[in-house]
């Protein structure tokens, strides 16, 4: 079906939509409300149910519009009936301003639910254009790394990568982008700063030439990644830039299966790939939930951006991506107007008339940052960028742009709102609990006839779009561990629009003990406010009899709110971290020869510096005589290669399996290469690896995952903070005890 014909569909289902619209504002009464939810929520779980079994594409498209359209409705009636016949208006000032504020945060998550409907209505699938047998058609293409301060040893990989990518060697032109190494930099007025660059530049400049590529730096830091992107456009003339955070390792195939792209669409301007990581962020690596839960980032690569693309709003991200160059030069460079170059640089280059798309496949392996305050650093930077675009950029005053793209570029502002809201609901509890501030002028049985069916709804659209990416329960976790210093953020920028400055997300940091975060403590304060509401809505159980049934609905909130902060607290407890490089799963027949014996069996995982195999033995055979440090040789069966290395640790996983660790010792750089094509090359590898992590959880199952890390990681994080209060409290009584404070 073309793109004009689904379109002309969706303005049906639209229509279909008002009209639902108009149903859903008509007022009803309560037992009428009761038996609608039930028959509606009826045919939303059959349509879940067909729409997880059905494969034919034109079936598919009608369940999911069908969900879209049922939850839409049920939600409608909640928020109509909260608008009419619920708020607080005769309480007084205060429950009133207050009432106010749950029912604008309730109205944001409605708002931005219908934003996702709308983005998910028609995901767009592409699939890759072999690119021409003649290499004479094809462009030349700059590889740009900018680098600023991390560690050579996070670029060394993704220089080698990227200078080996499957590419005619005349066309490929790979450069370092060291920001690090600026004459500013050099020339510091503090000599240490100033050795420093020196050597991390001379550092780099030897990657560079080792394996290749080029070195370019400026006179001074400029307009942050946008300033130096811009800079070297001038020292470089391919047609095509890809764009790599320099912890962001190509694979083989990346240029094979995107440059297709624009020599069929010379309107195109940007076309994005998934920013896929190999490494777990703070959530994931603090709750030990990397290795089995779809990555974070996946909700958006995997289901939104798809979304995205078919209403011609995709956009440049940063890295993994290729840009066209002439699009750039008629834009006078990369735009840096705000901190968010990437998305800013989509928007001009629409405003002109080109295009964006964006390629669903995993061609990169990346690192995320380390530390929640690393993470904290990120998120506060992508949200003051896009607030930014907003205000200083409107996407409704800009020429050409489509009224879709002016509506999602809005919605790329709003989004960040969450923080807010999330705020406001996490205080809601505690106000009506311990201050009696009357938020909502209802019955517990009227609010449970309208809440309970939006909130099922909710649940099923949300697991029927996402579930494959996202586990039930954690976006509420990642959201409360961002809400605070987010919505600080963004109040900077609406106080002083220009006022954020680019800050480098920390990678590659190493944590050799377990830690509380600094940036902790306001969730100590909203976990205590939740739990003196719980202590005090128990009171008033008793106490106020009349009121059982609203304070019961409320101490419900309270709970779960205490759960999630709990878990919150958990990601914020920093786990003690000794390796510094992720290791990608990876099976691969190889042979070894140990102690005069050769042994088959397969590599495990493998990583820039090392290998984990797995031997087969006879049965019956004894296991082989090995010690650390001894060296080994390993045979890639399927590679016709070597690699050498000296073993880090052996043991028997069974009777019949031998798991040895290895650190390779390179005697060439082309050991070097054939390892990091090994771990990295492959993008089939990287899409079999995320598909592992994709087998989802069932509503019920992701609660008793959040209470579980609430149970475990949460009240953790208590006893470590209370064991490490312990000393510091016997210290001062000593002090207060001591002769010298006797009276």
């Amino acid at each position: 079906m073309s793109t004009h014909v689904r379109r002309i569909e969706l303005v049906f289902w639209c229509l279909s939509v008002a009209a639902f619209i108009y149903l859903a504002l008509i007022p009803t009464t309560q037992h009428a409300q009761v038996l609608i939810s039930l028959a509606l929520l009826a045919v939303l779980g059959g349509c879940y149910w067909l729409g997880r079994r059905v494969h034919d594409p034109r079936r598919k498209r009608l369940v999911r519009l069908t969900i879209i359209m049922l939850c839409a409705f049920l939600s409608l009636r909640y928020m109509h009936w909260r608008a009419t016949d619920s708020l607080p208006m005769q309480f007084g000032l205060l429950s009133m301003v207050c009432g106010l504020l749950l029912f604008a945060a309730e109205g944001y998550g409605f708002v931005n639910m219908l934003f996702g409907f709308f983005i998910n209505s028609e995901p767009f699938v592409r699939h890759s254009i072999p690119l021409p047998d003649d290499e004479d058609a094809l462009p030349h293409v700059d590889v740009y790394i900018p680098t600023y301060n991390e560690d050579p040893d996070i670029l060394r990989p993704t220089v080698i990568a990227a200078t080996q990518m499957h590419y005619p060697r005349h066309k490929l032109h790979v450069y370092v982008l060291d920001d690090g190494g600026t004459i500013q930099k050099l020339n510091d007025e503090n000599p240490a700063k100033a050795a420093a660059a020196r050597e991390r530049a001379l550092e780099l400049k030897a990657i560079a030439h080792q394996f290749g590529a080029g070195y370019l730096t400026r006179e001074r830091n400029l307009h942050a990644k946008a300033g130096n992107i811009n800079s070297a456009l001038s020292s470089t003339q391919g047609e095509l830039l890809l764009i790599l955070d320099c912890d962001h390792i190509p694979t083989a195939d990346f240029l094979q299966r995107t440059v297709g792209f624009f020599l069929t669409d010379p309107q195109l301007f940007v076309l994005q790939t998934p920013h896929n990581f190999v490494s777990p962020d703070p959530v994931e690596r603090n709750l030990d939930t990397f290795a089995n839960s779809p990555a974070e980032n996946e909700l958006f690569y995997d289901v939104m951006q798809p979304g995205l693309d078919f209403w011609g709003t995709s956009f440049f991200c940063g890295s993994a991506a290729v840009l066209r160059r002439s699009v750039i030069d008629q834009l006078g460079g990369v735009s840096g107007q705000t901190i968010t170059e990437d998305a800013e640089t989509t928007l001009d280059a629409l405003s002109l008339g080109y295009k964006s798309a964006y390629y669903n496949r995993p061609m990169v392996s990346g690192l995320q940052p380390e530390t929640y305050s690393g993470f904290i650093v990120q998120r506060v930077r992508w949200g003051q960028g896009m607030l930014q675009i907003f205000l200083l950029k409107n996407p409704w005053k800009q020429p050409r742009l489509t009224f879709t793209q002016r509506l999602l570029y809005t919605n790329f502002a709003f989004y960040w709102g969450f923080a807010g809201a999330r705020v406001v609901m996490l205080l809601a509890p505690p106000a009506y609990l311990l201050f009696d501030i009357n938020l909502c002028d209802t019955t517990a049985v009227q609010l449970l006839a309208y809440s309970v069916p939006a909130l099922v709804a909710s649940l099923v659209s949300t697991q029927f779009f996402y579930g494959r990416v996202r586990w039930p329960f954690m976006s509420q976790l990642y959201e409360i561990v961002q809400s605070v210093y987010v919505l600080q953020g963004l109040a900077e920028v609406v106080r002083k629009p220009r006022s954020p400055s680019f800050k480098v997300t920390p990678k590659g940091e190493v944590l050799s003990k377990n830690f509380i975060s600094s940036l902790a403590w306001p969730f100590y304060l909203l976990l205590i406010l939740n739990v003196l509401g719980l202590v005090f809505g128990a009171l008033r159980l008793s106490s106020e009899p009349w009121n059982v049934g609203a304070i019961g609905f409320v101490l419900f909130w309270a709970v779960l709110d205490a759960v999630l902060l709990l878990g919150v607290l958990g990601i914020t407890f920093e786990r003690r971290q000794l390796r510094s490089e992720p290791r990608l799963r990876l099976e691969e027949p190889v042979r070894m020869q140990i102690d005069g014996r050769v042994f088959d069996g397969s590599t495990h995982n493998a990583s820039a510096s090392g290998l984990a195999v797995r031997l087969r033995l006879a049965p019956g055979d004894a296991a082989p005589v090995v010690s650390p440090g001894m060296p080994v040789e390993i045979t890639l069966l399927n590679r016709s290669a070597k690699l050498q290395g000296h073993l880090q640790s052996c043991r028997r996983t069974s009777g019949e399996e031998l798991s040895l660790g290895l650190k390779y010792s390179h005697s060439t750089a082309a050991q070097e290469r054939l390892a990091i094509d090994l771990a990295f090359g492959s993008s089939e590898t990287l899409v079999k690896n995320n598909q592992r992590r994709h087998a989802g959880r069932s509503v019920l199952g992701g609660l008793l995952a959040v209470v579980r890390f609430a149970l475990t990681n949460g009240l953790g994080h208590l006893v470590f903070l209370v064991r490490q209060q312990t000393p510091r409290t016997r210290a001062a009584m000593r002090i207060l005890l001591s002769p010298k404070n006797s009276p």
